[in-house]
Protein backbone atom coordinates (compact mmCIF):
# COMPACT_ATOMS: atom_id res chain seq x y z
CA UNK A 1 0.00 0.00 0.00
CA UNK A 2 1.15 3.75 -0.87
CA UNK A 3 2.21 5.56 2.16
CA UNK A 4 1.82 9.13 0.41
CA UNK A 5 0.32 10.58 -2.48
CA UNK A 6 2.45 11.87 -5.79
CA UNK A 7 1.13 15.62 -5.43
CA UNK A 8 2.57 16.20 -8.52
CA UNK A 9 0.50 14.15 -10.63
CA UNK A 10 -2.54 15.08 -8.42
CA UNK A 11 -1.97 19.09 -8.72
CA UNK A 12 -1.87 18.25 -12.74
CA UNK A 13 -4.85 16.75 -13.19
CA UNK A 14 -6.95 19.11 -10.71
CA UNK A 15 -6.12 21.40 -13.31
CA UNK A 16 -8.40 19.92 -15.79
CA UNK A 17 -11.74 21.25 -15.22
CA UNK A 18 -13.64 17.74 -15.35
CA UNK A 19 -12.22 17.39 -11.70
CA UNK A 20 -14.27 20.41 -10.59
CA UNK A 21 -17.16 17.98 -9.37
CA UNK A 22 -14.41 16.40 -7.22
CA UNK A 23 -13.87 19.61 -5.78
CA UNK A 24 -16.94 20.09 -4.44
CA UNK A 25 -16.82 16.67 -3.03
CA UNK A 26 -14.21 17.73 -1.26
CA UNK A 27 -15.75 20.51 0.36
CA UNK A 28 -18.61 18.75 1.41
CA UNK A 29 -16.78 15.95 2.77
CA UNK A 30 -14.19 18.20 4.95
CA UNK A 31 -17.85 20.47 6.00
CA UNK A 32 -19.14 17.36 7.31
CA UNK A 33 -16.49 15.52 9.05
CA UNK A 34 -16.69 16.64 12.00
CA UNK A 35 -20.95 16.15 12.25
CA UNK A 36 -23.25 13.23 13.32
CA UNK A 37 -25.89 11.65 11.29
CA UNK A 38 -26.46 11.23 7.42
CA UNK A 39 -25.14 14.42 6.00
CA UNK A 40 -21.57 13.10 7.34
CA UNK A 41 -22.24 9.74 6.35
CA UNK A 42 -23.71 10.52 2.50
CA UNK A 43 -20.57 13.28 3.00
CA UNK A 44 -17.78 10.20 3.68
CA UNK A 45 -19.26 7.77 0.93
CA UNK A 46 -19.70 10.11 -1.85
CA UNK A 47 -16.00 11.27 -1.30
CA UNK A 48 -14.52 8.19 -0.82
CA UNK A 49 -16.05 6.70 -3.89
CA UNK A 50 -15.24 10.08 -6.13
CA UNK A 51 -11.56 9.07 -5.00
CA UNK A 52 -11.27 5.64 -5.47
CA UNK A 53 -12.01 6.56 -8.80
CA UNK A 54 -9.92 9.34 -8.93
CA UNK A 55 -6.56 7.63 -7.77
CA UNK A 56 -7.84 5.00 -10.55
CA UNK A 57 -7.46 7.60 -13.18
CA UNK A 58 -3.74 8.42 -11.45
CA UNK A 59 -3.41 4.84 -12.06
CA UNK A 60 -4.04 3.01 -9.30
CA UNK A 61 -5.58 -0.76 -9.06
CA UNK A 62 -8.65 -0.44 -7.60
CA UNK A 63 -8.14 -2.53 -4.82
CA UNK A 64 -5.35 -0.34 -3.59
CA UNK A 65 -7.18 2.99 -4.21
CA UNK A 66 -10.02 0.91 -2.16
CA UNK A 67 -7.49 0.45 0.72
CA UNK A 68 -5.72 3.62 0.63
CA UNK A 69 -9.17 5.42 0.75
CA UNK A 70 -10.07 3.26 3.77
CA UNK A 71 -7.48 5.31 5.98
CA UNK A 72 -10.18 8.22 7.14
CA UNK A 73 -7.32 10.28 7.22
CA UNK A 74 -5.84 9.52 3.63
CA UNK A 75 -9.40 10.92 2.59
CA UNK A 76 -9.27 14.38 4.95
CA UNK A 77 -5.39 14.71 3.34
CA UNK A 78 -6.57 14.42 -0.47
CA UNK A 79 -9.71 16.42 0.27
CA UNK A 80 -8.07 19.16 2.01
CA UNK A 81 -5.19 18.97 -0.51
CA UNK A 82 -7.93 19.28 -3.31
CA UNK A 83 -10.07 21.77 -1.92
CA UNK A 84 -7.03 24.02 -1.43
CA UNK A 85 -6.50 24.13 -5.05
CA UNK A 86 -9.71 23.98 -6.83
CA UNK A 87 -10.43 26.73 -4.12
Amino acid sequence: MQSSMDFTRLNRLLANSSYQELGLRAKEYLQYQNSVGEEQELAEITMYNSMVSFLQDLGMEQQQAEEYCNERDHLTELAQYISSILG
